[in-house]
C-alpha cells in the first residue's frame, strides 16, 4: 500500500513538471521575433531618358534628341518595419535613402558633308573634295539623392513580395555636354599618303572647344539649364528573401518611373530599371 502511494506521488509530480514545461510562465514570457531591421543596399541602374531636347548645333541642321539609355548604379541605407505580429505578418513598410546615378548618352546622326583637303601633288597645289559623315552626341550626368517609402506584401508560400511606393529626391548633380563629331572616314589615302579629315576651325563662334585633333566640337558644356529641383516618382517591383547568418538578404527588381521632368522646358524624364540587393539585420 505504501509502495503504491509513493509511485502515485512520483507520477503526479512528474506530470505536473511536464505540464509546467509546456505552458508559458509569467516569469518566463515567450520570445517574440524582432520587428525592425536595418542595413545597406546596393545595385545597378539601367537608366532610360525619354526626351524631346533641341540641340544648339550651328554647323548642321539642329537635331532633336529623343531617347537614351545607359548604365548607372545606386547605393544607400534601408530599413524595414514588420506590420502586425512578426510571427504571422505578410506585410511591412520599407524606407530607403538612396544615391542614384542615372546617366544618359543621346546620339543623332548628322548629315554627310563635303570636306576640302588641300594637297600638293607633284609640286602642284590642289584640293580634293571628300564626303564625311557626322553625328550629334549629348552626354548627360545625372545624380540624385532619393528617399523611398515602400509597402511590401508577400505573395504565396514562397518568400517573394510585391513592393510599391513613392520616391522623392533632389538632383545633386545634373550636367550635359553636346558634341558635333566627324565619324567617317577616319582617314583618306591619296597618292600613298594618309590624310585625316577635320573640322575647319570657326573662331567666330564663342565658347566652342575643339577636341580629338579637331574631329569633335564641344558646343555646350555645363549645368542643365532650368532643371527641376525635385524628382518625384513611383517605384514598383518584386523582392525575394533568404537568410544568411544573422542577415536577411533581399534581391529585387524594380522599375522607377519619374513623374516630374528633368527640366521645366523640355519633355524629358529620367526613369530606371533597377536590380539590386538589400541587406538587413535585426535592430
Amino acid at each position: 500500500m505504501r509502495r503504491g502511494a509513493v509511485i502515485a506521488a512520483v507520477l503526479l509530480v512528474g506530470g505536473s513538471w511536464a505540464l509546467a514545461q509546456q505552458e508559458p510562465s509569467p516569469l518566463a514570457p515567450e520570445i517574440v521575433p524582432p520587428r525592425v531591421f536595418i542595413g545597406p543596399a546596393v545595385g545597378y541602374n539601367r537608366s532610360f531618358h525619354p526626351a524631346n531636347i533641341a540641340s544648339f548645333a550651328t554647323q548642321a541642321e539642329c537635331p532633336v534628341f529623343r531617347s537614351s539609355s545607359a548604365n548607372g548604379f545606386f547605393l544607400g541605407a534601408t530599413g524595414e518595419v514588420i506590420l502586425g505580429d512578426p510571427r504571422t505578418s505578410r506585410s511591412s513598410i520599407i524606407v530607403r535613402l538612396m544615391f542614384d546615378n542615372l546617366p544618359a548618352t543621346f546620339k543623332e546622326a548628322g548629315g554627310a558633308y563635303p570636306s576640302r583637303i588641300p594637297l600638293t601633288i607633284d609640286g602642284q597645289d590642289t584640293t580634293v573634295i571628300i564626303k564625311t559623315s557626322t553625328q550629334h552626341v549629348l552626354s548627360v550626368s545625372y545624380y540624385a539623392l532619393n528617399a523611398e517609402v515602400l509597402y511590401r506584401l508577400d505573395i504565396g508560400a514562397i518568400p517573394l513580395g510585391v513592393v510599391v511606393g513613392p520616391t522623392v529626391g533632389v538632383p545633386v548633380r545634373a550636367t550635359l555636354q553636346q558634341r558635333f563629331e566627324l565619324v567617317e572616314p577616319e582617314f583618306v589615302d591619296i597618292a600613298g599618303r594618309r590624310y585625316i579629315p577635320v573640322f575647319e576651325r570657326d573662331e567666330t563662334q564663342p565658347g566652342y572647344r575643339y577636341e580629338n585633333n579637331d574631329r569633335a566640337i564641344v558646343i555646350r558644356d555645363g549645368d542643365i539649364e532650368e532643371r527641376t529641383g525635385l524628382r518625384l516618382g513611383v517605384k514598383a517591383g518584386l523582392q525575394y528573401e533568404f537568410t544568411l547568418g544573422r542577415w536577411r538578404v533581399m534581391p529585387g527588381m524594380f522599375y522607377n518611373f519619374a513623374i516630374t521632368k528633368v527640366t521645366k522646358r523640355e519633355n524629358w524624364r529620367a526613369n530606371a530599371l533597377q536590380l539590386g540587393v538589400d541587406f538587413r539585420t535585426a535592430f
